[in-house]
């Protein structure tokens, strides 16, 4: 349950994590407030157009090596934010965590429907929307905690963090729940 939660909190936490960090951000790239509304929207738009394929791609391929794939894939593109010269840069890296961060919270919910049926999935889905759905408030206020002890890339290592942790935890606690 906490791999599957873990997996569907990429997308809020990389929707709300960056916030408190805009006026630092935009401060250091010399860009106005409104640019760096473009942290959300690009994250957003390539979020939105990758959730069209994560399905079809696990179905052909198996669930956790998109998992395991994509969390790679948004590892590195964390890691490309946390170092980020421009906004540029930033918005670059920040399309390829939206590509990325889907396969997790997209394929959380199709492990829970191979894996388990009836009342034990709907229990299992109730979980992790619960988890999903405090992910947003947490984000904030976490991102606001790491603001005090370092600048905005801070945000972005324990997004790194967290996604090491969650490769990690797929790797040797999830299943392969694509049916043969």
């Amino acid at each position: 349950t906490l791999i599957l939660a873990g997996l569907s909190m990429f997308g809020p936490f990389n929707v709300d994590a960056p916030l408190p960090a805009f006026g630092e951000m935009g401060a250091e790239f010399h860009v106005e407030p409104a640019a760096m509304q473009l942290v959300v929207s690009v994250y957003l738009l390539a979020f939105a157009l990758m959730s069209l394929l994560h399905g079809p791609i696990s179905d052909a391929v198996g669930r956790r090596p998109v998992m395991l794939i994509g969390i790679g894939v948004y590892v590195v593109a964390s890691i490309g934010c946390a170092l980020s010269t421009s906004l540029t840069m930033l918005l670059v890296f920040r399309m390829f965590q939206g590509f990325a961060a889907g396969a997790g919270q997209i394929i959380a919910r199709t492990v829970i429907r191979d894996l388990f049926e009836g009342a034990e999935a709907q229990r299992l889905m109730s979980q992790v929307s619960m988890i999903f759905g405090v992910a947003p408030a947490v984000a904030p206020v976490l991102s606001g905690l790491l603001l005090q002890v370092g600048s905005w890339r801070t945000i972005f290592w324990f997004l790194v963090a967290f996604g090491i942790i969650m490769a990690v935890s797929v790797a040797l606690s999830l299943p392969e729940s694509l049916p043969a």
